[in-house]
C-alpha cells in the first residue's frame, strides 16, 4: 500500500510539472510574438492582410489618376509665372529704361464733317493761372457780407471776362459765372450744364477760398463761325 501511494504521489507530481512547463512554454512563446509584432508592426500588418486585398489597392486605377492631377497642378503652378519672370529677367538685361522705350500707339480723334474746326484752340491752362491769380490778389482780405456779395460777384466775372478776353483766339465768344457765399460747415455744389460743340468749345473753373468765404469763377470758351 505504501509503495503505491508513493508512486500516485509522484506521478500526479509529473503530471503538475508537465502541465506547468507547458503553461510557461506558451507565455513565451507568446511574449516573443507581441515583441516581434512590436519591432516590426508593418511586417505584421502586411502578414496578416491578404495577398489579393494588396494586390487590389496596388492596382486601383483612383491612384495612378491622383498622381497625375497632382502632376498637372504641379506643371501649372511652375508655368504661371514662367511668362513673367522671363519679362523680368529681359528687362533687367536692357536696363532700367526698357519699359519707357515701348511703343506708344496715339489715337487721333476724328473731327466730324459738321464740327468746327478753329485754327486756334481756347488754352485752358493760361486761363486756369491767370484767375487764379486775380482770385487770390482780389479776394484776401475780403469778408464775407450779404449785402456786397451780389455786387462782388458781377464784379469779379466782368474783370475775369476782360483779362481772359485778352489772350483769347479769334472767334471765341466768352460767357463768365462766378458764385461767392459764405464758408460754413455746410457744403455747396456749384454745377453747370451745355449744348456745344466738344471739338471747338471749352471751359474752365478755379475755386478760391478764406476764412470767410468761397468764390467760384467758371469762364465758357463758345467758338463762333
Amino acid at each position: 500500500m505504501g509503495d503505491s501511494k508513493e508512486d500516485s504521489v509522484s506521478r500526479v507530481n509529473k503530471v503538475a510539472f508537465r502541465v506547468a512547463a507547458k503553461e510557461n512554454k506558451d507565455k513565451g512563446s507568446a511574449v516573443k510574438q507581441k515583441a516581434q509584432a512590436a519591432t516590426n508592426p508593418a511586417t505584421s500588418s502586411s502578414d496578416q492582410m491578404p495577398r489579393r486585398s494588396s494586390r487590389a489597392v496596388q492596382s486601383r486605377p483612383e491612384d495612378t489618376g491622383t498622381i497625375s492631377l497632382k502632376g498637372l497642378i504641379a506643371a501649372q503652378r511652375f508655368t504661371k509665372g514662367l511668362k513673367e519672370r522671363t519679362a523680368l529677367k529681359l528687362a533687367a538685361k536692357l536696363g532700367p529704361g526698357a519699359r519707357l522705350r515701348k511703343p506708344v500707339t496715339i489715337i487721333y480723334d476724328q473731327v466730324p464733317s459738321t464740327s468746327s474746326k478753329p485754327k486756334e484752340k481756347f488754352s485752358c491752362a493760361g486761363v486756369d493761372e491767370l484767375m487764379k491769380n486775380y482770385l487770390v490778389s482780389r479776394l484776401e482780405k475780403v469778408s464775407y457780407d450779404p449785402l456786397v456779395s451780389t455786387r462782388l460777384a458781377q464784379d469779379l466775372s466782368d474783370d475775369i471776362k476782360r483779362m481772359v478776353k485778352k489772350i483769347t483766339p479769334p472767334r471765341y465768344k466768352l460767357v463768365c459765372v462766378v458764385t461767392v457765399g459764405k464758408k460754413e460747415k455746410e457744403a455747396a455744389v456749384v454745377a453747370s450744364r451745355c449744348l456745344w460743340d466738344t471739338h471747338a468749345d471749352s471751359f474752365t473753373s478755379y475755386t478760391y477760398e478764406n476764412q470767410s468765404l468761397f468764390c467760384v469763377a467758371t469762364i465758357f470758351a463758345v467758338y463762333f463761325e
